[in-house]
């Protein structure tokens, strides 16, 4: 049975509304225009639905949305009060599961859609507070693993580490990946093809501002440096990871100091990183998007708070080319996932959460230099 069976039952139908921005191929729909989109987390299962998590800042109430390809409607609904950071995966059985942080209790959150209802549960970890990002993805048992941000450790120590909760079918195993201070605000964690958890993140202190990477070997988190040295004006934002069909990583992740959004990929000459476009200003505490085409070309969305524009950037032969998706300062906290030969977007235009879509052989891409100056004459007319 499929899930809107199910959840249309509870869903308010919303009205669907979709433009064409600038020209480009881009549908832009509105999916909940009150309710504040924050922290947009999106998956697409093997049918074509699309599936999102976000928050509603505004009533501190994370919302799940649907959209069934058949019908194309998308259908919304409550699952519960939330600070926000949330992020979705999909199991084996195309059922979303949810990580997210409690609100007012620093405490880490799980919920997943068991094929007939929603199940909640607070998980029991020692730490006093859970601050900023969380990631999950799951293994090839259905089992979730969850990366955040321990920002009060069990004592009133301000520990800011790493540390992932792992649920192995009867209880959830919590382990310290980088106790370095300052690592892990921004991290995304995704899953190789035995099951084992990859984890790209952020080292935010200044004295270790680096950019780092952890696996799991079977029996502990190996955690390194791969690119920054700290003790310097580096500093990193925005981390995203994905795996390809080899288990090599993808991520992507923004420069602040420099406002570079860069590349990084993993082949057996080392670690390449690759600048992908520059922008005006990072916006915080921001998350970009990364997935990779069915030939295995990344892509990447980022938004530039400092002109307000939506993009999204991919790798081709002569190097990397950026579109604009979206504007008037619509595009904060994406996530980007490529289904079928389609490119799908989740955004806040900051009322309210977008999901824009283009299928990839109607792109209408131009160079980051170009769509920078469309946008500036775009903006030279309206002033």
């Amino acid at each position: 049975m499929r899930l809107v069976t199910k959840l249309a039952l509870v869903f308010p139908v919303l009205s669907l509304t979709s433009s064409v921005w600038g020209g480009a191929a881009w549908t832009i729909e509105k999916v909940d225009p009150g309710g504040g989109g924050m922290y947009s987390s999106l998956r697409l299962d093997k049918n074509g639905d699309a599936h999102v998590v976000y928050l509603n800042g505004a009533e501190q109430m994370l919302k799940y949305a649907f959209r069934d390809h058949a019908l194309g409607r998308w259908f919304t609904t409550a699952i519960g009060t939330s600070g926000g950071f949330c992020s979705l995966t999909l199991d084996s059985k195309e059922h979303p599961h949810i990580s997210y942080l409690d609100y007012g209790t620093g405490k880490l959150n799980y919920a997943f859609w068991d094929g007939s209802r929603w199940k909640k549960e607070t998980l029991e970890i020692r730490a006093k507070e859970i601050s900023f990002y969380t990631s999950i993805a799951t293994d090839q048992n259905d089992y979730p693993s969850i990366s955040f941000y321990e920002y009060f450790g069990a004592t009133s120590d301000n520990t800011l580490r790493l540390r992932t909760a792992r649920w192995n079918g009867s209880y959830w195993e919590v382990r310290t990946v980088d106790d370095t201070r300052g690592s892990g605000k921004f991290n995304s964690i995704a899953m190789d093809s035995a099951g084992h958890p990859h984890i790209a993140y952020a080292d935010v202190d200044y004295a270790n501002a680096t950019l780092r990477y952890a696996d799991w070997n079977g029996h502990a988190w190996q955690p390194k440096i791969i690119e920054g040295v700290g003790g310097s004006d580096y500093s990193v934002f925005s981390v995203s990871l994905v795996m390809d069909g080899g288990d090599l990583p993808h991520i992507a992740y923004t420069n602040v100091h420099q406002g570079l959004v860069k590349y990084m990929t993993r082949s057996a000459a080392g670690w390449k990183s690759e600048t992908v476009d520059s922008i005006q200003k990072v916006g915080y505490p921001d998350r970009n998007g990364i997935a990779l085409s069915e030939a295995g070309i990344p892509y990447i969305s980022y938004y530039d708070e400092g002109s307000g524009v939506l993009k999204v950037a991919h790798k081709g032969a002569a190097g990397w080319t950026a579109e604009v998706v979206d504007d008037g300062f619509a595009g904060f906290m994406n996530s980007l996932q490529i289904h079928d030969g389609e490119i799908w977007v989740s955004y806040t235009d900051g009322a309210g959460l977008r999901v824009a879509h283009r299928t990839m052989e109607a792109s209408k891409s131009t160079s980051s230099a170009a769509s920078t100056e469309r946008l500036e004459k775009s903006q030279s007319k309206k002033n």
